[in-house]
């Protein structure tokens, strides 16, 4: 057996596990990531991020934020769309395309083209806040509308996804379930409700899972459109990670929040693989 998983357990610790031990042990160094001097100081990167550093207090709460929010709305849209379009709806693989074409797209050529959208001069955005009758917003220099408008784009992008799963779930459910809430007169809403999200509840915990730790390592669409600004207001852990590591040359303590990073979405994955695990259990 072991000779069988020798290439796959290879792999993951060229990979996956020596770059995590690297990275756990450039946490306790005060190194600039170049040169040859690395001083031990054990824990006192992780003693300065929890009491000198208030720029990552404000990205951990943005990263719990985006990843709630982005995901809850991804699965919301997604679940909404995929019952939609799991009809004898007229056109529905073109629909399909367009839903899903996002989730393909370059998270460059997608941060470039809502860039261009949440221009405050001539962007689509404030030419239809415009046609309402109200004043223009600079989307993206605004303290209180930046995140916002960033986790809209990360929704945009992810809802095709979900959607396409949960159109590959309700292919799962059977029709004499749906048949018979159609003989007892549910409608839409009704049949939504009590059919649909309970049946697609192993799916919409696997959905959490993988949207959740997708949320907590994003990283292009931010730092294209805002680079963690208004003042730190979009930083998110990966943006602090780029800017200690690239740009103030602190590798060490760089390390140290991608340790801090690691332990979040490990903590995260493990609760959200005990829900999916149960949620199975009562699937079956």
């Amino acid at each position: 057996m072991l000779l069988y998983l020798a290439p796959a357990l290879l792999v993951f610790g060229a990979f996956i596990g020596f770059p995590i031990v690297q990275t756990i042990r450039y946490s306790q160094l005060d190194w600039d990531g170049i040169s040859a001097t690395r001083d031990n100081v054990g824990l006192d990167n992780f003693r300065a991020l929890v009491s000198d550093d208030p720029y990552f207090w404000t990205a951990l709460r943005n990263n719990v934020m985006w990843g709630f929010a982005s995901v809850f709305a991804s699965i919301v849209i997604g679940l909404f769309l995929a019952s939609l379009l799991d009809a004898n709806l007229r056109g529905r693989a073109f629909y399909r395309s367009v839903f899903f074409l996002p989730a393909v797209m370059s998270p460059v050529v997608i941060a470039a083209v809502w860039g261009r959208i949440y221009n405050p001069q001539s962007g689509l955005a404030n030419q239809l806040l415009e046609v309402a009758g109200i004043d223009g917003k600079v989307w993206l220099g605004e303290k209180n509308l930046a995140l916002a408008s960033t986790m809209l784009v990360a929704v945009w992008r992810w809802s095709g996804l979900f959607m396409l799963f949960y159109l590959a779930g309700l292919q799962t459910i059977p029709t004499d379930i749906l048949e018979a809430a159609r003989i007892d007169g549910a409608g839409y809403w009704q049949n939504l409700r009590r059919v649909l999200i309970p049946m697609l509840k192993p799916m919409t915990a696997l959905l959490i899972l993988l949207g959740t730790i997708s949320a907590m390592r994003e990283f292009e669409i931010i730092q294209i459109l805002t680079g963690g600004g208004p003042a730190h207001a979009t930083d998110l852990l990966s943006i602090r990670i780029f800017s200690e590591a690239f740009e103030l040359f602190n590798a060490g303590y760089a390390a140290a929040i991608s340790v801090v990073l690691l332990l979040l979405t490990a903590v995260l994955a493990v609760i959200e693989l005990r829900y999916l695990a149960k949620a199975n259990r009562e699937h079956t």
